[in-house]
């Protein structure tokens, strides 16, 4: 009885610790750009804190230049933020390592806080950027969202 027992609590275990395919990863920082989807997941979806910010960074996979970063300053709070000036400013480098910025030109967005602690943050996304040599070509980031650990 006892080795029953054993065998179904092992069994139940690893069920339970068995990721369903439809499960989406709780580490990620995904987006639409231009419409089309945009997700970085586990080591490649973090935060770090970078002098008095810190970054929130979606880097698409290991073999591409494609990012997609949230700078913020340290101390931050829960709220909704608009990213339009040095403090609060978002980027998107494409796959032909071309940066956009919220900096640039009439470019536009907000970041909301929706969890913020030591170890830490979740939060939704949207921008406007503008690429940093002509300041006229532009990438709309939509649908942004995030859940990352601090590193």
């Amino acid at each position: 009885m006892n080795r029953l027992l054993i065998a179904l609590f092992l069994l139940a275990t690893v069920f339970s610790a068995c990721k369903k395919d439809g499960d989406k990863d709780s580490t990620f920082f995904r987006f639409k750009v231009n419409g089309t989807d945009y997700e970085a997941t586990g080591l490649l979806a973090y935060g770090t804190y970078f002098s008095n910010y810190f970054v929130i960074y979606g880097i698409k996979d290991q073999n591409s230049n494609e990012t997609c970063y949230i700078s913020l300053p340290e101390g931050i709070t829960v709220g909704t933020h608009a990213l339009d000036d040095n403090d609060h400013s978002a980027y998107y480098i494409d796959a032909a390592d071309v940066a956009y910025s919220t900096f640039w030109g009439t470019s536009s967005g907000s970041v909301t806080i929706e969890e913020i602690d030591a170890s830490h943050v979740k939060g939704t996304f949207q921008f406007t950027a503008y690429d940093s040599g002509t300041e006229t070509i532009k990438k709309t980031i939509t649908e942004g969202e995030f859940n990352v650990a601090f590193r």
